[in-house]
């Protein structure tokens, strides 16, 4: 009886132990380096770029000195850096790449941006004199830590920097999470709290789920809509139904019409959504007749 019991104390302690490592290992994987963008001046008004008409991606114009094109980055508030795609940036004036690292200044409407430590991935393609959009890269969360930024979905632009709180969102201001350069919002669906993270980087959907409460928040005999996604370095299937709920996120209530999930995330992935006790991913789609303030100093956000 005794060495049964010494078993089960030990199984017990190896569980233990695995945890704790588990636990070490996701958080020491997902958190990110120190920031190292410098950010001068308030942007004013940067008009959004919409490629299609599912509004997939949402694009910002960014301009190089002494380059008068303009080129493209993705808005991604789920990326935890700025991002240039290798064989995007070849050949450009404006980008010098050295260990793998770009050093660079760029202008986004009025903010003067610029870092020696900007990362590449091997990614994208060769811009072509022809393309109408030349996407180089992904603006990731880093631009919105410890400032300002409003996003202006309803009247299509986006401003970074901001020195002061707009008026309109005095005294409607709700608490959220920028944890590891994530937007970590708590809301309710259904009568329960939730989280939610908003990921810009999802454009074209409203609540990215898991496939449980896909089932319990569709519509019944609703069409699904299935379709292939491309989330690097994997290729996913997204199913997408109709809903007739709504998340209530402070004191406004935002209508959920669709309800998405996913299959071929990698097992990474999904242990880290299923360990992070997070209901969902908000894009960009639900939020299109909203204007959103997020401010990363006192991490407080409004939605009017």
């Amino acid at each position: 009886m005794r060495t049964i019991k010494k078993t089960a104390v030990s199984i017990l302690g190896m569980i233990t132990l695995l945890l704790l490592g588990g636990y070490i290992y996701f958080d020491q994987k997902f958190t990110p380096e120190k920031n190292y963008l410098n950010i001068e001046n308030e942007s004013g008004n940067i008009p959004i770029v919409w490629p299609g008409n599912h509004k997939s991606a949402l694009l910002l114009p960014i301009h190089f000195p002494k380059d008068s094109i303009t080129y493209y980055l993705q808005f991604d508030t789920g990326a935890a850096y700025t991002e240039f795609y290798s064989h995007s940036i070849k050949n450009l004036k404006g980008i010098t790449v050295r260990n793998k690292l770009a050093t660079s200044l760029f202008y986004i409407g009025k903010s003067k941006i610029s870092s020696d430590q900007i990362k590449i991935s091997d990614t994208g393609r060769k811009t072509d004199p022809g393309d109408s959009i030349k996407i180089i890269g992904t603006l990731g969360a880093d631009i919105l830590e410890n400032r300002k930024t409003m996003i202006n979905f309803k009247k299509n632009y986006i401003v970074f920097n901001i020195a002061h709180e707009p008026a309109e969102f005095k005294n409607n201001l709700i608490n959220f999470k920028f944890k590891k350069r994530k937007i970590i919002i708590r809301g309710t669906l259904k009568g329960k709290e939730e989280e939610f993270l908003f990921d810009s980087g999802t454009s074209a959907y409203e609540l990215l789920t898991n496939k449980e409460n896909w089932q319990d928040l569709k519509l019944p005999h609703s069409k699904v809509i299935i379709e292939k996604a491309q989330s690097r370095p994997h290729i996913l299937t997204t199913y997408t139904t109709e809903s007739n709920h709504s998340i209530r996120l402070g004191n406004k209530d935002i209508p959920l019409h669709e309800i998405t999930y996913v299959e071929g995330f990698s097992q990474t992935q999904y242990m880290l959504m299923k360990f992070s006790g997070m209901t969902g991913m908000l894009g960009n789609k639900i939020f299109l007749k909203n204007c959103l303030y997020i401010d990363c100093s006192q991490n407080k956000i409004g939605i009017k």
